[in-house]
């Protein structure tokens, strides 16, 4: 079986989940013999960090603005000549196709972010949404993978899916970050996520202030992102913030916090949850849906401010609330069902 990828997640120079997904799945599939992957991009500047992870990845030198300004009208179809050998399939680890194609086309849908919390995207990724729509994507692919039936959910009955989840992959070795030594001499909770209104980062925040005798520590923002008022978290002085750390610092993080927090109104898998379970650090869960489908938590889910602080009060006294898994979670698992699918579709595609 030949497979085509199209590695257009991975032009973005920052690491986002549909990244690491994309790479960890891939990395999997390499290691099937019977799988010939073709891996290319479309891009009129070429994208070196895409060769350092996939030297073979072809580049297509077709203009990605022409693309999209044709598929406002109707969608293109793929150029005779855009692949050197046909492929079986063609599967794009995300929700961005813009083209028709005569092979089998596969997408993956991550979570229902851009129709349920528009206000977690910018303003150009609203209106990229807006103009294709996951309505209208829909129209072009044979099949679509999701990490979760809360994301499987959104989809039409009679579209062929498949729920393949995911898995978390961590660091062999942990790392202090240089300025830690801050953080530990107060137990400390933590929380990953970039500046997003679903982030819940207000909880964050006033559990910061009820708790002064406690740190607490936001990692992944980006300094470009301005959705909240930078003053408002200097002020704190029991309130850290860390922008990109490395796969290390983050195992040490996972080991050395009292809890991670995982507060947000809605995920569509919310990987940073798994990769807790597997350091063995404690979680405390809002009370949403994929984490009531994928998770098994001691301490009752969040789902409010209230039930927040009791739940940071259990864990400062000594109680453990780390999660047990509904399921087994691992990027071999959600290869296996990947390519399981990727035969279904083609076999559904040729009838």
């Amino acid at each position: 079986m030949r497979v085509a990828v199209d590695l257009r997640p991975l032009l973005e120079p920052f690491e986002s989940g549909v990244s690491v997904y994309t790479k960890a799945i891939l990395s999997e599939l390499f290691k099937d013999a019977n799988l010939d992957l073709d891996l290319f991009y479309q891009s009129r500047n070429r994208c070196e960090h895409i060769h350092e992870l996939f030297p073979k990845a072809r580049h297509i030198q077709y203009s990605n603005t022409l693309f999209h300004l044709r598929s406002l009208f109707s969608f293109p179809s793929l150029p005779d000549t855009y692949f050197k050998q046909d492929p079986d399939l063609i599967w794009m680890p995300d929700r961005r196709p813009f083209y028709k194609s005569k092979f089998p086309l596969l997408m993956t849908v991550h979570d229902s972010v851009p129709e349920k919390f528009k206000r977690s995207i910018s303003l150009k990724g609203r209106l990229w949404h807006k103009i294709f729509s996951l309505k209208r994507l829909l129209k072009l692919v044979d099949g679509v993978l999701a990490p979760s039936f809360t994301t499987a959910s959104i989809l039409p009955r009679n579209m062929l899916s498949e729920v393949t989840y995911e898995g978390a992959t961590l660091s062999k070795i942990a790392k202090k970050p240089s300025n830690a030594d801050l953080i530990t001499k107060k137990p400390f909770f933590f929380m990953i996520a970039p500046r997003d209104p679903r982030k819940r980062f207000a909880w964050f925040l006033n559990a910061a202030k009820k708790n002064p005798k406690v740190n607490f520590v936001w990692v992944g923002i980006k300094k470009s992102d301005r959705r909240f008022a930078r003053t408002k978290m200097d002020n704190l002085a029991n309130l850290f913030l860390f922008n990109e750390i490395t796969e290390s610092e983050k195992l040490w993080f996972y080991r050395n916090a009292e809890a991670l927090l995982a507060l947000s109104k809605y995920e569509g898998f919310d990987l940073p949850v798994l990769e807790a379970i597997e350091a063995k650090c404690s979680v405390i869960m809002s009370d949403i849906s994929v984490h009531n489908e994928l998770y098994r938590s001691n301490f009752p889910l969040v789902s409010n401010e209230d039930d927040l602080h009791l739940a940071i009060y259990k864990i400062l006294n000594g109680e453990s609330s780390v999660p047990k898994l509904r399921g087994n979670y691992t990027w071999e698992n959600a290869s296996k069902r990947t390519l399981l699918f990727f035969r279904r579709v083609i076999l559904h595609k040729n009838r």
